[in-house]
């Protein structure tokens, strides 16, 4: 065996049981009359559905979901799911339609991709950033919310480059919200943020 095959094999040892335990997957299955069920997660890096096992189907948002409690289930779904690892940086708290969990108590602001505060949301606690923006909230920011913060940065292109506003109050919309200097409003062209 030559060296470059010795260091491939002993760089897979070591980054395969490292990813393997990086991510986590489970199985949630709804009560047995369709009723919401918890699969306990920590879900703050996002969760995606691999596999339905039922014969009903799984629509993210109407029969299953992640917020603050973990992955939930209703309708009889029942799925094998992917937690992502968490690496910092936003909590997730909302991924579809149904029962919210209970308000956020942290301190800083909230982001939403629909106007007035609805839809797939996170929050971001005071000091934090973000270069680029979660998965599904690239360019999907509609309202935000300030959560006794003192102001948000936002920024149109990642690393925080392009165009700049700053926000130290509640936008119910982005759409009445507009870019300095042109037509263009905030609405859906946000790719990273501070949170002061």
């Amino acid at each position: 065996m030559n060296v470059r095959n010795l260091l491939i094999m002993l760089l897979a040892a070591m980054l395969f049981p490292a990813m393997a335990s990086a991510q986590q997957r489970l199985t949630c299955t709804s009560g047995p009359h369709g009723q919401r069920t918890y699969c306990a997660a920590d879900t703050r890096g996002g969760v995606a559905l691999v596999r339905v096992r039922s014969h009903r189907p799984c629509r993210e948002g109407v029969s299953w979901g992640f917020d603050a409690q973990g992955i939930w289930v209703e309708g009889g779904c029942d799925a094998d799911f992917e937690v992502r690892p968490y690496a910092g940086g936003p909590w997730w708290w909302y991924s579809g339609k149904g029962h919210r969990p209970e308000a956020w108590q942290g301190t800083g602001a909230c982001f939403f991709t629909d106007s007035g505060y609805g839809g797939r949301y996170f929050c971001m606690s005071r000091g934090e950033a973000i270069r680029h923006m979660p998965p599904g909230f690239d360019n999907r920011i509609s309202s935000i919310q300030l959560v006794r913060a003192n102001s948000v940065l936002i920024f149109s292109k990642d690393d925080f480059g392009g165009y700049s506003g700053r926000i130290s109050e509640d936008v119910p919309m982005l759409k009445n919200w507009r870019i300095p200097g042109t037509d263009k409003s905030w609405n859906n062209r946000i790719s990273s943020i501070r949170v002061e």
